[in-house]
């Protein structure tokens, strides 16, 4: 074949043209699917990131109002631990009043 020499390349006849529209045509339908398919996914990953993310938020609450239960536990428990001590401490000097009358 002889070259054309205003652009310096081969002429195309027409079944080239057609060959070559064809692989293109084919070429541009597989990366219109691969877009498809990876907005899907991003659609998917999107979903599953803001699912995750309540998920987390919620966790979170959750650890929180668990510290927060864990702090009014260990008060209370402190709590209950002085009262027994005074109730303790009336009890013996009310032992102590009855010893001295009894005496």
């Amino acid at each position: 074949m002889k070259k054309n020499r205003e652009n310096d390349q081969m002429p195309i006849n027409g079944t080239d043209e057609v060959e070559i529209l064809a692989r293109l045509s084919e070429r541009v339908e597989k990366a219109v699917a691969v877009i498809g398919e990876l907005r899907r996914e991003r659609d998917t990953l999107k979903t599953r990131l803001a699912a995750t993310e309540a998920k987390l938020q919620e966790q979170q609450g959750t650890s929180e109002r668990l510290s927060t239960l864990e702090e009014d536990y260990e008060r209370l428990r402190k709590e209950r631990g002085e009262i027994r001590n005074r109730i303790e401490t009336m009890l013996g000097n009310l032992e102590a009043l009855d010893a001295g009358e009894e005496g």
